[in-house]
């Protein structure tokens, strides 16, 4: 039997050393050694960049637009401005979407004072300040409850990040600003410390500013944020010296710089300047107030005819009527006697009224039935001067807006005689004005 095996073209040879078979069997499988093509190279490249400019110039989140849904201007000065943001038809946002449920929260807040009628609601505001820069959205808020030496004012701010479509906290803002929150407080507390020291060192008393916090914020064009805080200015320790009535007080920092911000000062300037706050129609109470115009369409009338808007403050109105026609009189009213009268005092006692009918087109005259006595000298039966009360009636017709129920004026005055007694409020007044 032939035991070697034929040759072809597509065999190798085996023999020899178990080594080198190794190496010729690894050379059959490895294949031919060729660098690959420098356009294979070249297109690899351009695949890698690629990806990476289609992350890096990933398209920006839909845009959300203000839409005011809460715009409120009435005649007893409370003004309510809540907008919402709407983002285009099918899109959605976690961030729009919390910023929309706080302003909602807040809108819950002011729902009443636009359903309730009459006077039991008065300077209650809520004025809005939007900025739009080409990276943030910034909402902000001044909230004024009440008008008192303990109070200027709250801030509620509510910011979005256009360009990665989040909210931006106030830990963001802070480190904006390369500060964190105990840094802005130890800056505003020194700024405001040494304004203080300076102010009232001469008098010779300490003051300190208290509960001083952070509470809200905007980012401007720039990058950089503003923040607003609120603190108590008062003595450093009222237990032991008591030298001032503590008021509360909004502060701006801006650029490492404390202001203190005041909106019924002489000369009441906007939170926001104009030039950095966007420009809504109708135009926002920032737009027409420092303009010195009125609300597009005018104020909400929350005067209802008949009732008395002035409530517990309605004798004050009164002895001011009075003192504006009787001027030579010292005028005051019954529960305020001070036992120190004197010739010539006024003193008003129970004032009743007994009806309004519209007057003009403006106004309405309100009839009041009014008692006072008048303290003057006495001569007696025994011929002794002295002092005493004299008993007077008379009916009065004041005018007051049909806009807001204010007084705008006395109308006529007529001492009160039996006749008057059956009369209606109409016959008083033709009978007092028209005669």
């Amino acid at each position: 039997m032939n035991n070697n095996m034929p040759r072809t073209p597509f065999s190798t040879q085996l023999s020899g050393s178990a080594r080198e078979a190794e190496i010729r069997i690894r050379n059959i499988f490895s294949g031919p050694k060729k660098r690959p093509p420098i356009a294979l190279i070249v297109l690899t490249v351009l695949l890698i960049l690629l990806c990476g400019n289609l992350v890096a110039f990933r398209p920006l989140p839909a845009q959300p637009v203000i839409v005011m849904e809460t715009q409120y201007y009435d005649s007893y000065g409370n003004y309510i401005e809540i907008p919402v943001l709407a983002l285009p038809a099918g899109e959605e946002n976690q961030a729009v979407e919390a910023i929309n449920a706080a302003l909602g929260n807040l809108r819950e807040e002011y729902a009443q004072l636009t359903s309730r009628t009459g006077g039991e609601a008065r300077e209650n505001q809520c004025l809005f300040y939007p900025s739009t820069t080409g990276r943030y959205l910034n909402l902000l808020f001044f909230e004024d409850y009440f008008k008192t030496d303990l109070n200027t004012g709250h801030v509620l701010s509510l910011v979005y990040d256009l360009k990665k479509g989040t909210q931006v906290s106030p830990a963001d803002a802070l480190a904006l600003a390369g500060l964190n929150e105990k840094g802005l407080l130890d800056q505003v507390t020194q700024q405001i410390q040494n304004q203080l020291e300076r102010d009232y060192q001469e008098y010779g008393f300490e003051l300190a500013l208290h509960n001083l916090t952070l509470e809200g914020f905007r980012i401007k064009a720039d990058g950089q944020p503003v923040f607003y805080l609120t603190g108590r200015v008062d003595d450093v320790d009222d237990t032991v010296l008591d030298a001032i009535s503590g008021a509360d007080h909004l502060y701006i920092w801006e650029d490492r710089t404390v202001t203190a911000y005041n909106q019924y000062g002489p000369e009441p300037v906007p939170l926001v300047p104009a030039e950095e706050t966007d420009q809504l129609d109708p135009p926002l109470w920032n737009q027409w107030y420092f303009a010195g115009e009125e609300p597009l369409g005018g104020f909400v009338s929350r005067y209802v005819p008949g009732t008395d808007p002035h409530g517990n403050n309605f004798f004050e109105v009164l002895l001011n009527c009075y003192a504006g026609y009787r001027d030579q009189w010292n005028i005051f009213y019954a529960d305020y006697q001070t036992d120190t009268e004197q010739d010539g005092d006024l003193r008003l006692g129970p004032a009743v009224c007994l009806g309004e009918v519209p007057w003009d087109a403006d106004t309405f005259a309100v009839v009041y039935d009014v008692y006072y006595t008048f303290y003057h000298n006495t001569l007696y039966a025994d011929s002794v001067w002295g002092f005493d009360w004299d008993v007077n009636r008379e009916i009065l017709i004041l005018s007051r807006s049909a806009q807001n129920g204010e007084f705008t004026g006395l109308l006529g005055r007529a001492d009160y005689n039996y006749r008057m007694y059956d009369m209606t409020v109409e016959e008083l007044i033709q009978q007092i004005i028209d005669d």
